[in-house]
């Protein structure tokens, strides 16, 4: 799968532009605040991902415009089509989004059918060490942009956590009966289970990934060891069960909120491997906590090459990858192992500067200067 061009209108800091791509490498050379990022932001959205650091879709229209639109053509083995989504102010607080697929209008779930992506940007690097909602978020992005149900499930989900929170808060103020929430405990274990099953299954691939041939090496800075074969990922699932909503409705009630479920999960990165000075327990390093931050960066790095296999799975190809400027975040060795999956698939880079981009690559790739 790849994307063929990309045209923006009054998105972010562009007012018209339009970026052709090479089907196997780009590299988008700007100066920070040129809108490197802002590019690989709407290339997600095409994609149907959306990137977590946006807070409003208002900040998505470049300032003093009242409306927005990102297009693109993209194709994949046996099609090629013509995506476009629309962005409407309507007023300081709501903007209408409409979404078209070769010219008829289709939802958002429709986008998620045709073209993957995986991003690598320096903030990736947090999901080590930041908060379980970061986490949880990056989860649901890659999980509903290969499975529609999940999409259609965690969104479900969330919004039955809300109104069951609306209710419990109705309860303690003596406004609603504690019968109200039986129908919405069905609901939350109906969508719940579908998204804790899904969730499982992705951890259970990643620690599972040299059964299905994964032989990138990702190495420990601190040591020769291949980083990924002591590297795997713990999830802290909060189940549900009809028994455990009864159980703990009188807390719920107290607390005003839903306090288990699929929305408090977590998953963690646990290192086995040695570190010279830190001891490590049998059950291996939480690196969140023990981990320096290059093991933390090598972590992040194992993930992002084992959701490129994931995807590839899931969807029968492999996705478009982006690197968000990450060059300068990666020592030599890393590079090259960065550098040894870019042919497999459609790779766009960014970059401040040129010569923090591998000669090598440069020779190789269709450059956009901005």
């Amino acid at each position: 799968m790849e994307i063929l061009d990309l045209t923006l209108t009054n998105f972010r800091n562009f007012t018209s532009r339009k970026f052709v791509f090479d089907k196997s490498l780009t590299v988008i050379i700007g100066a920070n605040g040129a809108g490197k990022s802002n590019i690989l932001e709407a290339v997600s959205l095409v994609c149907g991902q959306r990137p977590v650091h946006i807070e409003s879709d208002l900040d998505l229209v470049k300032f003093g415009k009242s409306e927005a639109k990102i297009g693109s053509r993209v194709e994949g083995s046996g099609f090629s089509k013509e995506l476009i989504i629309n962005f409407q102010v309507i007023d300081e607080r709501v903007i209408r989004k409409s979404y078209l697929i070769d010219g008829f209008k289709k939802r958002f779930a429709n986008f998620l059918e045709i073209i993957s992506i995986i991003v690598f940007h320096p903030e990736d690097l947090d999901l080590v060490a930041g908060t379980p909602s970061l986490r949880r978020h990056h989860l649901d992005s890659l999980l509903s942009a290969s499975d529609r149900d999940y999409w259609r499930n965690i969104s479900s989900y969330g919004k039955v956590v809300t109104r069951r929170n609306r209710i419990l808060n109705r309860i303690a103020e003596g406004k609603s009966k504690p019968l109200e929430l039986n129908f919405w405990d069905q609901r939350l274990l109906e969508h719940g289970k579908y998204v804790s099953k899904k969730r499982e299954e992705f951890i259970n691939f990643l620690n599972l990934m040299e059964s299905v041939g994964f032989t990138s090496e990702v190495k420990n800075p601190h040591t020769s060891e291949v980083f990924f074969g002591g590297l795997r990922f713990e999830l802290k699932q909060s189940l549900i069960s009809e028994e455990k909503l009864l159980k703990n409705r009188e807390r719920d009630i107290a607390a005003g909120i839903t306090l288990s479920g699929p929305h408090r999960d977590d998953f963690r990165f646990i290192f086995k491997g040695r570190r010279p000075g830190v001891a490590s327990g049998p059950g291996g390093r939480d690196l969140a906590y023990f981990g320096s931050r290059g093991e933390q960066r090598m972590a992040v790095l194992a993930l992002k090459l084992s959701e490129l296999e994931y995807v590839k799975v899931q969807k029968g190809a492999r996705p478009i990858l982006a690197l968000d400027d990450i060059f300068s975040e990666l020592d030599w060795e890393h590079r090259e192992t960065v550098l040894s999956v870019i042919g497999n698939q459609q790779t766009i880079i960014t970059a401040a500067e040129k010569d923090s981009v591998p000669k090598k690559l440069l020779k190789k790739a269709k450059v956009v200067e901005l």
